[in-house]
């Protein structure tokens, strides 16, 4: 692939620790017609207000952050600048770790918003009639056109659980539209919807998807994990156990209460698990899933949209459960909007407290990066800027309406920020998103491919 030259912008002046001058980005030059790239993992991000998320290294008004080979090699307010380095001026704007997903069934983003106002049309019984239109190129197209609206939403880390599991290759459609648009995490492999509840789950499947991804780098950022059936699934406890034989982490929707007392008595709760949603759980299922490391992700939106009920935040808080949040679905949520997420957390803990400073930013921030992190195993890669980690990094402009006056950096990122104001994304040191536009990947196009793939499946219905 050509890489072009690069014409960066130089400017001079001063940004003080409270104080934002305009952020200027750096421009290329591209082929004409085609998606624009950077093929670079080497770069420096100069004079940037810097969120670390790493409790040692703190903060920085004004610093700059070196990335060599796709790594963090140094922070620091006076960076030797190398030679040939290719210099992205950060001056008047926020750097952050990328935010991490842990719960999003990517398959249904060519459903946005398509829960319907009765009960036939409904999400569950609507994803089960779409869901079996489906072909793997669907669903690697779904895959696709959700990882590029994550990378626009400053994702750079998501939790795919693929309950349109049919068969290996929809789950391997999820790996490759997953790899090819650069992002790291996990596919879980779950069922489809309308699977027999005696049909046994597919681990001949799930060991050819194992075999393939293991023996790929192309997949080396992205683990395979099980999808778990319902609570009441005769084929629990032994999916579980044969999972874990495989070293496969597990993920499971909890929506009643009493399941998590189900899971704790056949003893299979230990911190490989991720219980999704878990808003009706009593206070001793909580100390439960704390005693044993189990994590909770929380989908607020999806889960308050369907009547699950509201996020039991303050109460896993206060037992220390370690805490995530995802997307879940846009077919609910209508779009993939991390900070609005955290934003409403933070809103809905402080509103069930009846008090102002319950939850801090800097608290709400770790579910989306280092905490985040933890549950996905990978904190040692990811989730904080810290020397030796991947750089996933994201780089908010400080100059929109929305987004340009207060020096509370935390604040701002939990309260004011927004997709848009999103100028950068990289993903293991590769620019995925510059100038505000998304690199290697034609929105266009896919826009069109993902029109015209849900219109053929309502012309099948």
């Amino acid at each position: 692939m050509k890489i072009f030259r690069r014409d960066f912008l130089k400017k001079a002046g001063t940004l003080s620790v409270s104080g934002f001058l305009p952020f200027k980005a750096f421009s290329f030059e591209e082929d004409i017609g085609n998606p624009k790239t950077d093929a670079s993992d080497s770069f420096l991000i100069k004079d940037a207000q810097v969120i670390s998320m790493d409790p040692e290294i703190g903060n920085f008004g004004r610093a700059s952050v070196l990335v060599e080979n796709g790594f963090i090699k140094t922070i620091s307010r006076n960076v030797q600048i190398p030679h040939d380095i290719h210099v992205i001026e950060g001056e008047g704007a926020i750097l952050m770790p990328g935010l991490i997903d842990n719960h999003w069934h990517l398959w249904t983003s060519l459903l946005r918003s398509m829960a319907g106002n009765e009960k036939e049309k409904g999400y569950f019984q609507m994803t089960e009639r779409f869901s079996k239109l489906y072909t793997p190129e669907d669903m690697k197209l779904a895959a696709r056109f959700a990882a590029a609206e994550a990378i626009n939403s400053g994702i750079t880390c998501v939790n795919d659980f693929n309950h349109n599991a049919r068969s290996p290759e929809f789950v391997m459609a999820s790996f490759e539209g997953i790899a090819e648009a650069g992002l790291k995490g996990r596919v879980a492999y779950g069922g489809y919807r309308d699977l027999a509840p005696d049909t046994p789950t597919d681990f001949e499947g799930i060991k050819q998807v194992l075999e393939i991804t293991s023996n790929n780098d192309k997949y080396k950022d992205i683990a395979l994990g099980l999808g778990a059936r319902s609570v009441d699934s005769p084929f629990l406890k032994e999916d579980w156990e044969r999972a874990r034989e495989l070293g496969m982490p597990i993920d499971i929707h909890v929506n009643q209460r009493g399941q998590i007392e189900q899971l704790y008595n056949k003893g299979l709760l230990d911190n490989d698990v991720n219980i999704i949603h878990a808003n009706k759980v009593t206070d001793e299922e909580i100390e439960k899933i704390a005693s044993t490391g189990a994590s909770v992700t929380m989908t607020p939106f999806t889960e308050m949209r369907i009547g699950f009920g509201f996020p039991q935040i303050n109460r896993f808080r206060k037992s220390k459960v370690r805490l995530g949040v995802g997307v879940d679905t846009t077919a609910l949520s209508g779009n993939a909007n991390l900070f609005a997420v955290i934003k409403v957390l933070q809103n809905i803990a402080n509103a069930e407290a009846k008090n102002e400073f319950e939850i801090l930013p800097e608290e709400i921030l770790k579910m989306v990066t280092t905490d985040a992190a933890k549950i996905q195993k990978i904190q040692d890669k990811t989730g904080s800027i810290t020397p030796g980690k991947r750089a996933d990094l994201i780089m908010l402009r400080k100059n929109d309406l929305n987004f340009s006056t207060g020096n509370r950096p935390y604040h701002l990122m939990t309260e004011a920020a927004q997709p848009a104001n999103i100028e950068f994304v990289a993903i293991g040191g590769k620019i995925a998103k510059r100038d505000g536009e998304l690199l290697n990947i034609d929105k266009d196009e896919l826009v069109m491919q993902a029109k015209e793939t849900f219109n053929r499946f309502t012309s099948q219905l």
